[in-house]
């Protein structure tokens, strides 16, 4: 996503508007059939939640704000004031329409330095200013008592820059992951999505890559690709089933020292040391002797076999899929080489 921030408010305290690009606007419509529909209220009988309609509820929302921030950013602008965004259900006969539709004002604020005038005292502040910090402070101790967030406190956190609840909110978003057989915290699994979304790329990034856990469709959904972090993942824990899922993500503006982070991690995945082998084998009365490749599994293939009749990994002791995302990204890697030189 463009570094373009969004504002409801039609003006930014300290950071005068230099110019107006005009209305940008989005909107994203999904259909729902009657088979969604009793998939819906099947799930709602048994104190569940649908799946289907919170994941398409994300995809049309991130839709729609990046649409508007690539509008703002091809006019020229860093900001987005009077932001509105509205969620409506449209039926018809038998046919149920769900969309989701933003609109503001494109601008240019002006960058205003406010480094070492921690000491300075304003004279006025504005009554958002005073809202915002103090739903702010209310947010904040709400998650330190473990406490969900309503949806109306998650659209005010979405619509404002609050970039200082990044860590709580992760952790209320694991805490709901856990809870997600009973229910609990489904307004943070909608939502946190959508939050990560809206931080600039090095704030998300350590948030979301934390040696613990790690979520890839968020990683993923968020263009948040690291190597470097990837690369951590995969000397620190070995999780290479993890770091196969993350070749897979993207970020939106790659450079050359992403070129050579990227380098250095294909490289180190494809001088892994062998866990298979290939020897001589002596034969047996139903099996043929000779030169096999012998998994790490204890199968013994035919020398020339890439993976494993038994258990589908390579010497390198990886499956079918996940040799295919590395051979992927040495291709991406290849191709931003010649792009970059």
């Amino acid at each position: 996503m463009r570094s373009i921030k969004l504002y409801t408010t039609p003006t930014v305290e300290g950071n005068p508007i230099e110019e107006y690009y005009g209305i940008v606007t989005a909107n994203q419509v999904a259909g729902t059939g009657a088979l969604t529909d009793f998939i819906a209220s099947f799930s709602d009988m048994f104190g569940g939640n649908s799946g289907a309609y919170r994941n398409e509820m994300n995809r049309l929302y991130t839709d729609v704000i990046e649409n508007i921030s690539e509008q703002a950013y091809s006019l020229g602008g860093n900001a987005i004031v009077g932001v509105r965004v509205d969620f409506d259900n449209i039926s018809a006969k038998n046919m149920s329409m769900f969309m989701v539709s933003v609109q503001g004002t494109a601008v240019k604020l002006k960058e205003v330095d406010f480094v070492n005038r921690g000491d300075e005292k304003k004279n006025n502040v504005t009554f958002e200013t005073l809202q915002c910090e103090y739903n702010k402070r209310l947010f904040k101790q709400k998650l330190d008592k473990e406490e969900y967030l309503t949806q109306d406190e998650w659209k005010y956190i979405l619509t404002h820059d609050m970039p200082e609840l990044a860590e709580p909110l992760y952790k209320s978003y694991v805490r709901s992951k856990a809870a997600y057989a009973e229910g609990g915290g489904l307004e943070c699994q909608n939502n946190f999505p959508l939050y990560v979304s809206r931080l600039n790329y090095d704030d998300a990034v350590k948030l979301m890559y934390k040696q613990e856990t790690c979520y890839t469709n968020i990683i993923k959904q968020s263009h948040l690709f690291n190597a470097s972090k990837i690369l951590e993942y995969a000397i620190k824990q070995g999780d290479f089933s993890l770091v196969c899922r993350l070749l897979a993500s993207d970020k939106l503006l790659y450079d050359k020292k992403d070129l050579k982070e990227m380098q250095d991690l294909l490289a180190f995945l494809q001088n892994l040391p062998n866990v298979g082998k290939i020897e001589e084998v002596k034969g047996g009365m139903f099996s043929s002797g000779g030169t096999k490749y012998v998994c790490q599994c204890g199968t013994k293939n035919d020398k020339d076999a890439v993976f494993c009749s038994n258990c589908n990994r390579d010497i390198k002791g990886f499956t079918k899929d996940q040799r295919t995302e590395i051979n992927q990204f040495a291709e991406k890697v290849a191709i931003l080489k010649e792009l970059l030189n």
